[in-house]
């Protein structure tokens, strides 16, 4: 149940970080508790990382995406990192391993896609967040 909560709370911190008045209803699906949004305009979207690409549309903030083709590529790979393995990531080794590959990437950038900030950035803070510092709530903004 605690992924589920995490999952709302960030698409909440991610709504109030984007400009977005909030007030969406979200919802969790399935055994591994996958977030869902409620829409008015028909059926709700499933996934973290759907919803989040969504929020980002409505606030037409589409640079946090990526700019260019290899930009939004990169972006994409981390959002997937994110949701395969920070998000299943449980043992010491398997943080580990994920701090380890952060660590080796961002050696020569500043940011996962290189010197943008991204979509990708601020979803892997707040899964990393509960990892960190398991027992402080996520900061409301950087």
């Amino acid at each position: 149940m605690a992924a589920a909560v995490r999952g709302g709370e960030e698409l909440e911190l991610l709504e109030r970080l984007l400009g977005l008045p909030g007030g969406n209803k979200y919802g969790v699906q399935g055994e591994r508790k996958v977030p869902v949004l409620q829409t008015n305009n028909g059926p709700g979207l499933t996934g973290l990382m759907t919803i989040a690409a969504h929020l980002v549309r409505q606030a037409r903030k589409d640079q946090l995406l990526g700019s260019t083709a290899e930009e939004k590529a990169v972006v994409q790979q981390w959002l997937e990192y994110r949701v395969t393995r920070v998000n299943g990531g449980s043992s010491k080794e398997d943080i580990r391993t994920i701090l380890k590959d952060l660590n080796m990437h961002l050696e020569d950038k500043v940011y996962l896609a290189g010197n943008i900030f991204t979509l990708a950035d601020v979803l892997m803070y707040y899964g990393l967040h509960h990892i960190m510092f398991p027992d402080i709530f996520i900061l409301k903004y950087f």
